[in-house]
Order: C-alpha cells, then sequence, then structure tokens
C-alpha cells in the first residue's frame, strides 16, 4: 500500500497516479461505507471497508496533490523555470519576496552567477528556510533545489539552508504506523461479558450488534452464520 501526493495504491483495487484519478467520494452502502474512486477515462473503482485513518490519509494525500498542481500552474504563469518548480509545491514564494525586498521571482528561483559574490541573507530568514527544509527533505529529498558550488546568490544560498537537514531527520520525522493500523479493519469488537461481544461498524457507530457464543450461538441482526459473528470468531 502506498498513499502520498503523486501515487495512490491499494491493493488488490488500485494503483495509479493522481493525475489519472478525476474524483474521490465517499458512499453509505450498508453495512458499510464505500470509497468511490472515479478515474480520468470514467472507470469507476469501489473501495469497501477503509479504516477512518485511511479514508483520511487518501483525502489528504489528494488535497496535497491538487494544490501541488495548482501552485506548479501559478509559477508557470509567472516566468519561473521548470527547474524552479521545487519551490513550488510548499515554500511561500511570496513572503521570501517580500522579505529579501526583491522585485520579482527570478533571484529566488534561478542561480544567479552574477550574484556569485553577494551578501549573506539574514540569518533567522536561513534558519526559517532551513526548518522548512526539513519538512519538505522527510518528503522527497530529490525534489531539493540544489546550489552552485562557491555560489552565494539569493537562489543558492536557500538551496544550502534547504538542503541543511541531517541524515537522520527524515527517519526521525516519519510516522510510526502501527500495524494495527494498516490492517483493513471491517469491524470494532468489544467484549461486554463472557462469551457476550459488540460488533460496531468502524465508520458509523451507529450500527452495532450483539454477538453471543453461548449455546446456541446468535446475533441481534437477526441472520444465522452472519458476517458479525465471523468477525468475533476471527479476533
Amino acid at each position: 500500500m502506498r498513499i502520498d501526493d503523486k501515487i495512490l495504491s491499494i491493493p488488490p483495487y488500485i494503483s495509479t497516479a493522481w493525475s489519472q484519478v478525476a474524483s474521490l467520494h465517499v458512499e453509505n452502502q450498508l453495512p458499510t461505507h464505500v470509497l468511490i474512486v472515479t478515474l480520468n477515462n470514467g472507470t469507476r473503482i469501489e473501495i469497501p471497508n477503509l479504516a477512518p485513518t485511511l479514508l483520511k490519509s487518501v483525502f489528504d494525500a489528494h488535497t496535497h496533490h491538487l494544490e501541488s498542481e495548482a501552485q506548479t500552474r501559478m509559477l508557470a504563469k509567472s516566468g519561473g523555470s521548470p527547474g524552479a518548480q521545487t519551490f513550488s509545491f510548499s515554500l511561500p514564494l511570496g513572503n521570501l519576496v517580500h522579505d529579501l525586498g526583491l522585485d520579482n521571482l527570478t533571484s529566488l528561483l534561478q542561480h544567479n552567477p552574477e550574484q556569485a559574490d553577494g551578501p549573506d541573507l539574514p540569518a533567522d530568514l536561513l534558519e526559517k528556510i532551513a526548518t522548512l527544509g526539513k519538512t519538505i527533505g522527510a518528503q522527497n529529498p530529490d525534489m531539493l533545489p540544489k546550489a552552485e558550488a562557491h555560489c552565494n546568490c539569493v537562489h543558492c544560498q536557500i538551496a544550502r539552508s534547504l538542503n541543511s537537514v541531517d541524515a537522520a531527520a527524515p527517519e526521525q520525522l516519519e510516522e510510526i504506523v502501527s500495524d494495527e493500523e494498516l490492517q483493513f479493519r471491517t469491524w470494532d469488537i468489544a467484549q461486554n461479558g463472557e462469551k457476550l461481544y459488540t460488533v460496531t461498524n468502524p465508520l458509523d457507530s451507529d450500527e452495532h450488534y450483539q454477538v453471543f457464543l453461548g449455546d446456541p450461538v446468535g446475533c441481534t441482526c437477526g441472520h444465522h452464520h452472519c458476517e458479525h459473528v465471523r468477525a468475533v470468531l476471527s479476533s
């Protein structure tokens, strides 16, 4: 499974780039909620029983992808070079241009050898940029801009600050996800007494059943050999 701002991969249902996804929405198909992924070619993919944390991850990743695309288009309209787009997805360009007193984005986004001996940027500004670089580098260090050796232009100073991340930082920033969170949960199960269990839909707390594993085995849903009993037995 891989869910980030570039790829949506939830085996065995789907594995594709976000650029191929037209829209996302959730449908209530009792007894569960189903994530509906519509592709650009019109294909509709249904993914049932996703835990709430996974659903949130999917929508967050799609939002990040859309924001990245929007910022890239804005940068292209402003005349920025393709190589400069590494800044576009996260760096607040407008604020930096204002703080540095620049007339446009050119000095910020492009290496300028004419400024090779330029003055150092304010230390507090570089520190803020370095902090941002840790976040960007943890996501994808290859997207960080590169500085030219022995150059002190605005672009190269900022590039050095963004790249000033300890090698261990990405590992430290990586979110720890438990094995339980990586598993698909169809039902939440809680034991209420001897051989008595409550089975609850993780996406809808109002949907719950009582399962008894005594003699006879039964469930308040009224069906024999139902999925609620199977869920308790397999837990």
